[in-house]
């Protein structure tokens, strides 16, 4: 009856509820576990494999006894087997007699991590105490290098010399600082660019030992450069765009590291537009820098002066000594022109220098002077002196004489027209000479002749040929600006 009423009851069976209270405690457990800090790992056990079953089974044979399988019951993990000294020792003689180096199974491996623990042990953390310790044990051995020992103070140096570590030729600050976001038109880039594709095949032809044809280009290329002077669309982005100033440009003509043997004026002439344009002077115009004015006098003549801006900052020194950046011909339309490029510092005067210093330029010129113009060699006057006493200039060739410094020569177009040497129109720099003697003509005046030789090793006189100085384009700018002023052709 007890059992009737039990089961016709609607609560739960008391099975049921014990069993939702161990799977309560159960949960909880795993949570505190969870929360709990991770233990240190525990060395698994041994897993059976078949190896130890073959290994025991063989042991339990010979020993009489039986392996109880694991339990079918549990499956939730494999059955582990706890090795006998004697099975141990077995599995270790057949590994020593088929000579096996490594074992496959999982078990060994086991046996060698713990081998590779024993081997090398864990280091015990360090601490500043034992470093220390270690420090006073061991005193050659540092925290830091020893510090090296003075040797007295060091001495000084000579001859200290500054090393250009550039491969390339030096830029300007012009040059660099040139803003490539400005607005220029194609085909005046592709004009500037012409020179390089001529620059390029000249190189190609004297790769195949073309000289037929390099005599049919070089005309063409010494002509391009006689026309850029005069370029009137110039730019410092299209300068820079064409890549003229730089190796593959005109420095490979003058500088003759492409294999190319350029007429030596082609050569000068590169040499010239190169460092003009380097130094921001692309301005073509013959007289930029100079002020004209027209004077008219109280009698109706007309007269024209000329002068410097004040304001102009491409002038450059003529106070120095030797060439300095004029190349062999370089040529102006008048004598204010070569003052503002360094050339003669005076602009109507025929002796340019400093006292102590000596002469710097001279210019060739009519006056009635008892000069001789034989090209190489050169006699020239100096100017009259007072009470028998030297003027300035001809003190200033005899220092130039004593310090065998040279000077600049530069030739007017206004020497006798039977003078070979004589430029069309305007001055033109002929080179570097030296003052090598000199002879009194007049002790009143104390006129002196100088002798002044042309240095060696510079190109000749550009006076003759394809090679003359004025240029075709030249002498036709020139006719442009008297026009201009009226003086005639």
């Amino acid at each position: 009856m007890e059992n009737t009423a039990d089961n016709g009851s609607r609560g739960p069976p008391s099975d049921y509820l014990s069993a939702l209270a161990t799977a309560k405690k159960l949960a909880i457990e795993k949570a505190k576990q969870k929360r709990r800090p991770a233990l240190p790992e525990v060395e698994k056990p041994v897993t059976e494999t078949k190896a130890v079953k073959d290994t025991a089974s063989i042991q339990g044979k010979k020993q009489g006894n039986t392996v109880k399988p694991s339990s079918h019951h549990n499956r939730s993990g494999p059955a582990t087997v706890k090795r006998e000294p004697e099975v141990e020792s077995l599995a270790s003689s057949r590994t020593q007699a088929t000579g096996s180096t490594a074992n496959q199974y999982a078990g060994l491996v086991c046996a060698k991590k713990r081998k590779r623990k024993e081997r090398t042990p864990e280091p015990a953390h360090r601490t500043v105490a034992s470093g220390a310790e270690e420090a006073q044990v061991l005193p050659n051995r540092p925290f830091a290098p020893l510090k090296k020992k003075v040797r007295g103070a060091r001495p000084p140096y000579e001859n200290v010399c500054l090393v250009d570590t550039r491969t390339t030729r030096h830029s300007s600050e012009w040059y660099e600082s040139i803003d490539l976001k400005q607005k220029y038109a194609r085909s005046d880039l592709e004009s500037l660019k012409y020179m390089s594709s001529l620059i390029r095949s000249c190189e190609a032809e004297a790769k195949k030992d073309g000289q037929g044809e390099l005599q049919v280009i070089l005309p063409n290329l010494r002509q391009r450069l006689h026309h850029m002077e005069f370029y009137d669309f110039l730019s410092g982005v299209l300068v820079k765009k064409s890549k003229l100033l730089e190796d593959g440009g005109l420095p490979s003509i003058f500088s003759g590291n492409d294999g190319v043997q350029y007429p030596w004026d082609i050569r000068a002439d590169s040499l010239q537009l190169y460092q003009k344009w380097l130094a921001g002077v692309i301005d073509p115009h013959l007289l930029r820098g100079i002020e004209t004015k027209t004077n008219r006098t109280a009698n109706g003549k007309e007269t024209k002066s000329r002068s410097l801006q004040k304001d102009y900052k491409d002038r450059v020194s003529c106070n120095y000594v030797g060439a300095g950046r004029l190349q062999n011909g370089r040529w102006w339309p008048f004598q204010i022109c070569a003052m503002r490029d360094g050339a003669h510092g005076e602009i109507e005067g025929g002796i340019h220098g400093q006292p102590g210093n000596g002469a710097y330029s001279v210019v060739v010129s009519s006056g009635g002077y008892s000069d001789e113009d034989r090209g190489g060699t050169l006699k020239y006057c100096g100017t009259s002196g007072t009470d028998g006493k030297p003027s300035v200039g001809t003190n200033q060739l005899k220092d130039s004489w004593k310090r065998k410094n040279p000077v600049r020569v530069l030739r007017s177009s206004a020497l006798p027209a039977a003078n070979p040497y004589r430029p069309a129109k305007g001055l033109r720099y002929d080179g570097l000479y030296d003052v090598v003697d000199y002879e009194i003509l007049d002790l009143d005046t104390a006129m002196h002749r100088f002798t002044l030789s042309r240095c060696a090793g510079q190109d000749p006189i550009r006076c003759k040929g394809v090679e003359r100085r004025p240029t075709g384009e030249e002498l036709a700018e020139y006719s442009k600006i008297r026009a201009l002023l009226g003086l005639g052709a």
